[in-house]
């Protein structure tokens, strides 16, 4: 017989159920694992997407990869495109506040040239590395990279110009034509109408900006064409080609305080304008021109025996006089200014009331202004003030509370009046009869050289009429006498002492009729008839004029 089995139920788990259990338990790891060093997701705006594209564009920092572009879509009101991308969790402390994204691509321009790998692995975008700052997700990228990444050492420095001139980020800042710094960023200010801009000088050479430092203009060629002559400014081939700055501290001013926290500075047209600015006192006079002003523009020079003391401020100020420029006495106003920091004074209030005494006195005495040309191509001019030789004594007068300095023509305008004058009295000599008796004595003339050149004629026929031949064979007739004469004096002819006697008799001969030539030269009638003392015998139309 046959035993029976025994069925008992169980409750064990098959060991093949171990197998999905440790897979999904490992992957729960990787997926746990993954999900805790995973970084954060971040929001980065862009103008455009241009060269980006999801899972393949990095974030890069310093050339290394910190994340990668995830999503790309545009922004709601369509002005730009938002980047979502996964940054890597070691990156997670630089996400701040002070974080700055830009892409990186190809840029071909006169102040640089970048991004050419990009060429060939493709754009990229970078990330500025600091960790200063607080926590932040969102962000807004650059429109080029910066100037100059954070945590570069140097100084940061805030411009601003109201001038016509412009610059953009990438613009260099040069010292004596070297290459210091560049323009970061600019902004233009509406309600002050002024250009801000952000530049940065690199170490160490921030160590040149001081309080006395003045920055101007170094763009391009500069052609000044002034009362001095012409004058040509030029900065470095990097300025020729794009625009630039550069800075100095002016020469007879202590260097000042170094700069080490952000400042602001103005940026001036050229470097005469930026040195003057450290004159801040000026004394304001009033010269009323009588002549013309052509030439003379705001910023001529002031000059006292060829020394620069000033400048022109304003021409034809007709607010501070009465009349207009139609009625024919009217003088023309000019504003100068006049630094006592230019004549060796300190630039202050005590300065400024020695300098005033001073030309209050010299005015009284002889001190004279006068429009002078410095320079005949441009035909500019400057107002030379000088001390004249006239004794005329002149009161330092006031109008509308400026003080006049009184003005002098100068030799140019001085020559001109002295010309018109001689053609003012050529004017009023009597020229119709002067042309009149002119032209009788010119026809008079030609009546005589008429008159000569028909006596010349009659000469010349005169002369034609003579028989030349025959006057010729008496001359040689003649010579051939005297030929003969002395050929037989030196033969043996008549002796020197026979000749000698003859000459003694002629001269004795001579003597004894010397009384008779008298008589004859005293009374020519002696001869005629005889020694009378009565009257002489008169011809007769002197008798007959005696009768009547």
């Amino acid at each position: 017989m046959s035993e029976q089995a025994q069925l008992q139920s169980t409750r064990r788990i098959s060991k093949i159920w171990l197998v999905p259990i440790l897979v999904i338990i490992v992957g729960g790891w990787m997926v746990y694992t993954q999900w805790r060093d995973q970084g954060p997701l971040i929001t980065i705006e862009l103008q455009s997407a241009s060269g980006i594209e999801v899972n393949k564009t990095p974030i890069k920092v310093r050339d290394v990869d910190v994340g990668q572009v995830k999503k790309i879509e545009l922004k709601p009101d369509l002005n730009g495109v938002l980047v979502t991308a996964r940054m890597e969790a070691s990156a997670a402390r630089l996400l701040t506040n002070k974080t700055q994204f830009w892409v990186v691509s190809p840029r071909i321009s006169f102040s640089e040239v970048s991004g050419l790998s990009t060429l060939i692995s493709g754009s990229y975008i970078a990330m500025s590395a600091t960790d200063k700052g607080r926590e932040q997700r969102q962000f807004v990228a650059l429109e080029r990279p910066p100037a100059t990444p954070l945590g570069t050492p140097g100084l940061h420095l805030t411009l601003k110009s109201d001038d016509r001139f412009a610059y953009k980020a990438g613009d260099p800042v040069i010292y004596k034509g070297y290459k210091v710094g560049e323009f970061e960023d600019s902004e233009f200010n509406i309600d002050e109408r002024k250009v801000y801009y952000s530049a940065f000088i690199e170490a160490p050479y921030h160590k040149l900006i001081t309080s006395n430092t003045r920055f101007w203009n170094a763009s391009g060629v500069k052609l000044h064409l002034s009362s001095s002559g012409v004058e040509v400014e030029t900065g470095s081939l990097e300025t020729l080609l794009a625009n630039g700055i550069t800075f100095g501290i002016p020469e007879d001013s202590p260097p000042g305080e170094q700069i080490t926290g952000e400042s602001s500075f103005s940026i001036y047209e050229d470097e005469s304008a930026a040195y003057n600015t450290r004159y801040t006192i000026a004394a304001e006079y009033l010269l009323l021109i009588d002549e013309t002003v052509r030439g003379l523009e705001v910023g001529a020079p002031v000059e006292y025996r060829g020394i620069e003391i000033g400048e022109v401020s304003r021409i034809n100020a007709t607010d501070l006089v009465n009349g207009n420029i139609l009625d024919e006495d009217y003088p023309i106003p000019v504003m100068i200014k006049i630094y006592p920091g230019k004549v060796r004074q300190q630039d202050n209030q005590e300065s400024l009331e020695f300098v005033k005494q001073t030309l209050r006195g010299w005015v009284e005495r002889d001190l004279r202004a006068t429009l002078r040309m410095g320079n005949l191509l441009t035909g500019g001019l400057y107002v030379d003030l000088h001390h004249t030789q006239t004794n005329a004594a002149a009161s330092m007068r006031t109008i509308n509370g400026y003080e006049v300095i009184p003005t002098v023509s100068n030799e140019f305008t001085q020559l001109t009046q002295k010309a018109d004058a001689i053609l003012d009295k050529i004017n009023q000599l009597p020229l119709d009869s002067l042309v009149g008796d002119t032209r009788q004595v010119i026809e008079d003339m030609q009546s005589a050289a008429n008159a000569l050149e028909q006596t010349s004629n009659d000469v010349g026929i005169v002369l034609e009429d003579l028989d030349t031949k025959a006057l010729n064979r008496n001359l040689n007739q003649v010579l051939n006498d005297v030929s003969t004469l002395l050929r037989n004096y030196s033969e043996g002819g008549l002796s020197e002492g026979e000749i000698q006697d003859t000459v003694d008799e002629m001269q004795e001969t001579l003597r004894n009729l010397q009384p008779l030539l008298l008589q004859l030269n005293q009374r020519p009638s002696s001869f005629i008839f005889p020694r009378d003392p009565g009257t002489e015998p008169q011809p007769k139309a002197r008798a007959r004029e005696r009768e009547e």
